[in-house]
């Protein structure tokens, strides 16, 4: 039977999360390595079924399966819905859980977590076994804000399936993520001990010292494990990372070569996207920046980083309407975060010279405590300046043009006087008679 499992999980069940943090902030320093999630990170929104009778499924389990598995690979609305149908009858008949796993996968693709939960759930219940589906629990758990279950959950699958490597992947990732860093690594070591080829351990092991900022460590690991492993030069994910750790250490050809890999290998990795637009914007790059950072933003159309940053690619760009109405979407995806008034206040300001609202901006980071407090204030001080300058101007240039319309008003008075027609001579008296 061919299970969507073996795909997804062959590759160690990773994939990347979007950065965190506005590449233009004022005080960002740019945002953070592509942390590693489980697999299956998109969650399209559920539309309606598809009539099953339209294509009824046909053939063995295996072969529902198997068609199923196809359908969910290539992940639209649609395909999810029909592999719905086809697997929902497929794990009544499966005694081996295989299918019920690939349901639930087909399930969390859609966005229904708490279906997907239940299907892993009644696998592990019938296949304590079963470290995929432990693995893929967790990640619900995790997906759904319960980071204290996930956590317990590859324990008690670790504890079931000792030598899963998805499981011991997750682990990694809690380890790192709770700040336990070396333990991580000793698990990564571990790791490593049950599959010396797996890609999601490399991944996850040069996340640990990426954490620690061990950069020449971090990027041995990832470099290590594209140049001896097959088939991983084509992980977008370990390029992702590996050109991340290049940029980090201050080679950025090295890193624009690893990003745009990754980039190449998989056109819709958030991570890879933007940090390599950010590659770009420092280079003032907009024409290439800007097509990078709107797939980011139609990926990941919640994400107000990227909105806030494709904001300023379009301001560098000149396209100010676009940048103002990103801006905005980043407000109100994010209000808390007052990075985006500070360039709004620089967009309405500097650009617009509407001077009333760039004050107003800038008033509203300092009060949201935005942390370039400081050059905030000062933007506001030269503002003022710069407005009193203006009304100043403005006020002479005011005058000025009064003077010469009073100018040429005389001047038209006196034309008017000067080119006016005499009256004509009264005619001369008749001369007397002699």
């Amino acid at each position: 039977m061919r299970s969507l499992v073996l795909s997804l999980v062959a590759v160690g069940l990773l994939a990347g999360c979007p950065p965190k943090g506005p590449i233009d902030n004022p005080a960002a320093t740019g945002p953070g390595p592509v942390a590693p999630a489980p697999e299956v990170p998109g969650v399209p929104a559920p539309v309606a079924p598809v009539p099953a009778a339209a294509t009824p499924a046909t053939g063995t389990v295996d072969q529902q399966v198997a068609s199923a598995v196809e359908l969910i690979e290539k992940g639209t609305a649609a395909d999810l819905e029909r592999a719905i149908q086809i697997l929902e009858p497929a794990a009544a008949q499966d005694t081996s859980g295989v299918a019920r796993v690939d349901l639930g996968i087909a399930y969390q693709k859609r966005g229904d977590l708490a279906r997907a939960g239940n299907q892993y759930q009644a696998v592990i219940a019938a296949h304590p076994e079963n470290g995929d589906a432990w693995a893929y629990l967790s990640a619900v758990q995790q997906l759904q804000g319960q980071d204290s279950a996930a956590a317990q959950t590859v324990k008690q699958g670790i504890q079931n399936a000792p030598d899963n490597v998805a499981l011991r992947i997750a682990l990694i990732n809690q380890l790192r993520e709770s700040g336990r860093v070396d333990e991580a690594i000793e698990e990564s070591k571990r790791a490593l001990q049950i599959n010396a080829k797996s890609l999601g351990v490399y991944n996850a092991f040069g996340l640990c010292y990426l954490e620690r900022k061990d950069y020449t460590l971090a990027r041995f690991i990832l470099q290590k494990a594209v140049q001896e492993i097959e088939g991983a030069e084509g992980s977008p994910f370990l390029q992702t990372n590996l050109g991340w750790t290049y940029f980090l250490q201050g080679n950025v050809p090295q890193a624009t070569f690893h990003l745009k890999k990754a980039v190449e290998a998989d056109p819709n990795l958030t991570p890879a996207l933007v940090y390599l637009s950010k590659i770009y914007m420092e280079d003032h790059n907009f024409s290439d920046t800007i097509p990078l950072l709107e797939n980011a933003a139609r990926l990941d159309p919640t994400n107000a980083d990227v909105q806030l940053t494709l904001g300023v690619a379009y301001r560098g760009s000149g396209r100010l309407d676009d940048a103002e109405a990103a801006y905005r979407r980043a407000l109100q995806l994010d209000p808390a975060n007052p990075a985006p008034h500070f360039n709004l206040g620089v967009l309405v300001g500097d650009y617009r010279k509407n001077y009333e609202g760039a004050i107003s901006e800038f008033s509203q980071y300092i009060a949201a405590n935005g942390t370039d407090k400081a050059l905030a204030e000062q933007y506001i001080k030269d503002i003022q300046k710069e407005k009193e300058l203006s009304e100043k101007r403005a006020k002479a240039a005011e005058e000025t043009r009064k003077r010469d319309e009073e100018r040429k008003r005389k001047e038209e008075l006196i034309k008017q006087e000067e080119g006016a027609t005499p009256p004509a001579p009264e005619p001369a008296p008749a001369p007397a008679p002699g």
